[in-house]
């Protein structure tokens, strides 16, 4: 039986708003109440589901849609469930309410990445409920862990259950929202990621007693260190699909912005100081930790060498945790199908291939061989902080560009599964 398209929109904004009540913050994660919920929907509408705990409480989910033809590979769609803390004292809203509010669903998720993930639910029901088969199976994988470093979520899945996720192409977050660049408009699909590599910088000096100061201390030297990383650019390195984005979109690669610089060059950012133990004592060590972000084709060697470079041989490092960069070519049919529905939808827009500065699942999931791809689409206003939400402030996502990206995603996924839309809606 075909689903009503008003219907489903509905269906998508209530998940939305109720995947957005949930507490995920990780950490601690809790993710069960997440996988429990959409388990319970999909169980709904008869589609069988598995729930995978990478430790007691981080769960991810896993369902499938069979294919017809088992010589075509599958179509992943993955979300996280897990969502970032949140600093109450800087939000107008509550975090944790799903409030319609000024025409946009806030609350901690809205956009990083709980409306992926009901976009997904939505999407597999709609198809079991059509009675349609697809050409090639669709899994959905709503994942625990990836805010920090996915351990307990798509990184367990891919090392201890792979059967559950390969595919050959995957759909996943930041991809396909708005950018406003003067009267010119686009759309950034995710084609690449970079690596993070994540470090502890430590310098030693002799202690002493805080009433005989001196020049020469640990804290001193380490924030000489922090001064030169922060004033120090990393080499520039432009690959050669930022080098036809940046092409495409007309920007000289010696002139690009502030937007584009991160995707140019390795970046590291100080992030977690800590020096002394006791008011009236200089302490003899000192740390820092080092947020490190590589391009396609660096490794945590090459990073590190870069990075001593710029502090000289004086501190030691310790690496914490690293993830590989990610990289897929765009002159795929998927990347075609997305590039032809998004400008569609927008007459005028262009759809582009896109580096993103952070990490996601995708680093995992092409691990198994995928094709790995951003895309989350949202149509946004000039006027919406859209870069600054993720991670911040008062968390919002417009209802209606919500709408907008679920007729975009419901369109391509389904043309790439080989069912007809009007087949599936009325």
């Amino acid at each position: 039986m075909k689903v009503s398209w008003h219907t489903l929109q509905d269906e998508a904004l209530d998940c939305l708003r109720s995947l957005v009540r949930l507490d995920t913050t990780n950490p601690p994660g809790n993710e069960r109440i997440a996988a429990d919920y959409l388990a319970e929907a999909l169980a709904a509408h008869s589609i069988t589901s598995v729930i995978r705990e990478g430790a007691p409480t981080r769960a991810s989910l896993v369902a499938r849609l069979a294919g017809k033809d088992s010589s075509k590979g599958a179509l992943l769609l993955s979300s996280h469930t897990d969502v970032v803390p949140v600093e109450m004292s800087g939000w107008t809203r509550e975090p944790f309410s799903g409030e319609i509010f000024e025409g946009c669903v806030w609350g901690r998720g809205a956009i990083d990445m709980k409306s992926k993930c009901a976009m997904d639910l939505v999407m597999m029901t709609a198809i079991k409920r059509a009675g349609v088969t697809p050409e090639r199976a669709v899994i959905m994988a709503a994942v625990a862990d990836e805010e920090a470093g996915s351990d307990f979520g798509a990184k367990f899945l891919v090392e201890r259950h792979p059967e559950l996720v390969r595919a050959d192409y995957v759909l996943n977050e930041v991809g396909g929202f708005t950018v406003h660049l003067g009267s010119r408009r686009y759309y950034p699909i995710q084609v690449a990621e970079k690596g993070f590599v994540t470090i502890k910088m430590k310098v030693t000096a002799p202690p002493g007693h805080g009433s005989m100061p001196r020049q020469d201390t640990a804290i001193a030297r380490i924030s000489e260190l922090i001064t030169k990383i922060v004033h120090t650019p990393m080499r520039k390195k432009v690959s050669p699909f930022m080098r036809r984005t940046l092409e495409e979109m007309g920007i000289p690669i010696d002139s690009a912005g502030p937007l584009f610089q991160p995707m140019l060059a390795n970046t590291v950012s100080p992030t977690i100081l800590r020096a002394g133990y006791k008011d009236n004592v200089i302490p003899g060590e000192a740390t820092i930790v080092l947020d490190g972000r590589t391009l396609p084709g660096e490794d945590p060697e090459s990073f590190m060498a870069e990075l001593r470079e710029i502090v000289g041989p004086e501190p030691t490092f310790e690496l914490l945790k690293t993830g590989p960069p990610a990289e897929t070519s765009p002159d795929t049919p998927l990347f075609a199908l997305i590039q032809r529905r998004v400008e569609a939808a927008d007459p005028g827009a262009r759809a582009i291939p896109w580096m993103i500065p952070g990490a996601t699942d995708n680093k995992f999931y092409s691990k198994l061989g995928a094709a790995c791809y951003g895309f989350s689409p949202v149509k946004l206003d000039p006027h919406m902080p859209f870069g600054s939400l993720y991670h911040g402030n008062d968390e919002r996502l417009p209802v209606e560009g919500f709408y907008w990206g679920l007729k975009v995603y419901a369109e391509v996924v389904l043309e790439f599964l080989g069912i007809k839309f009007d087949d599936v809606f009325c």
